[in-house]
């Protein structure tokens, strides 16, 4: 289900003046698809966005609890859409007023979680599930797992809530550094737990691949095989400089390809050279500018005595100059597992990116000058990554699929 803008809003309105509160699955099914509506179009600020995140996690929970939901959660739930109706409707953009409204409202937050948290433990404690650790889980990954029990999370978070709610600019910075210590080691565990969930997966996958081999009988007898990683079993190319754990996933050889790096938050990713218009250094204000309204003017670009059409690459320059100018493009975000949510706000490099009439812009913190040449590809979907490209060399390049971001929040250019 899709909503516009208008119908997101006005879906909020008729949940806030409701009496009935009580959800039925359609109203949570509309309220699901005007929060993704709106998330989208907060996404560059960010006060807003998180605001968007809790109502749409309080919703969840609403959704799981069904008939049992306690009425303090739709009370939170109608007061953040008030907000986020508020936001929309004043056209002054203020970040300090829409972080006072985040703070106050967080706390508001925590406390309801607390609340639910003192009620389920008043319950009868359900029994842990017990892992297997016999074949693949150390003690210290028995150990990460014990450490995020929930008991010892919602202690982390009782510390962390009390050190947000702390008026005092001297923090108590040890206490801090120890938290943070404590839990970068309680996530490293943890990945090492997914590590030996992932092979305990990929053993499976091999017993199930042996046993369909069995099936299949000699008929490839005679064949010549391809090079066979020792530890995996499955078939690689032979100039793949080192596997992955997707290495189970066919490596296919693909028309040479020019990526170029771009960088969105921290995280390096890879697009087409050829989807790429134009690429500018962008000030500070003219950054806040673009926030402020999740857009970008293409007026912006004009240059004295210079022809706006011939700054751009692709069907962008076969557009006369006078519509060219008055094209906003909307301000992007691609999703995926390890993206940011969220625009860069401290992004110093814009990108124009177009596909046929689809067009849209990207704010990135960092972007390469040359390009690589792609020359091999395995397909992984994630989100809006497509998968990893592969250079001359055997480089790994995670692949950003900007037509599935450009289709999904881009603008359709029909001149």
């Amino acid at each position: 289900m899709i909503l516009s803008i208008d119908e997101s809003i006005q879906r909020l309105k008729a949940e806030i003046i409701a009496q009935d509160w009580s959800l039925s699955q359609k109203r949570i099914d509309l309220l699901e698809a005007a929060f993704t509506c709106l998330k989208n179009r907060f996404k560059t600020r960010k006060a807003a966005f998180a605001i968007l995140t809790m109502a749409r996690s309080v919703l969840d929970y609403v959704k799981k609890k069904g008939g049992d939901t306690p009425s303090a959660t739709i009370d939170f739930l109608k007061e953040a859409m008030a907000h986020i109706v508020s936001l929309y409707e004043n056209r002054d953009f203020d970040p300090e007023r829409e972080e006072k409204l985040f703070r106050g409202l967080y706390s508001r937050f925590a406390a309801l979680k607390q609340k639910i948290q003192t009620e389920r433990r008043s319950a009868p404690a359900a029994q842990p599930v017990q892992l297997s650790t016999d074949r693949h889980l150390s003690d210290d990954q028995q150990n990460a797992v014990e450490i995020f029990s929930t008991t010892s999370l919602k202690q982390l978070e009782k510390k962390i809530t009390s050190l947000h709610n702390y008026t005092d600019i001297n923090l108590e910075k040890g206490e801090v550094e120890q938290l943070l210590h404590g839990l970068q080691t309680s996530l490293q565990q943890a990945e090492e737990v997914g590590s030996a969930i992932r092979d305990m997966l990929n053993d499976l996958n091999l017993l199930k691949e042996k046993s369909d081999q069995t099936t299949q009988g000699n008929d490839n007898k005679g064949q010549i095989e391809p090079p066979v990683h020792p530890q995996s079993n499955h078939h690689v190319s032979p100039d793949v400089a080192k596997p992955t754990e997707n290495s189970h996933r066919p490596i296919k050889t693909c028309p040479a390809t020019e990526l170029r790096e771009i960088i969105l938050g921290s995280v390096p990713v890879y697009i087409r050279e050829s989807n790429i218009a134009l690429i500018r250094d962008i000030s500070p204000g003219k950054r806040k500018s673009y926030l402020k309204n999740s857009n970008v003017p293409l007026k912006d670009f004009s240059r004295f005595m210079k022809s706006l059409a011939k700054e751009f690459k692709g069907p962008l320059s076969k557009i006369p100059n006078k519509k060219l100018k008055k094209l906003t493009l909307p301000i992007m975000v691609p999703v995926g597992l390890n993206l940011p949510e969220t625009v860069d706000e401290e992004g110093e490099k814009l990108i124009i990116v177009s596909n046929g009439h689809w067009n849209g812009a990207l704010i990135c913190s960092g972007i390469h000058h040359e390009t690589r040449t792609m020359v091999k590809f395995m397909k992984s979907t994630n989100g809006d990554t497509a998968g990893i490209g592969y250079s001359v060399k055997g480089s790994e390049l995670s692949l950003l699929n900007i037509v599935s971001v450009l289709r999904r929040e881009g603008f359709l250019t029909m001149i």
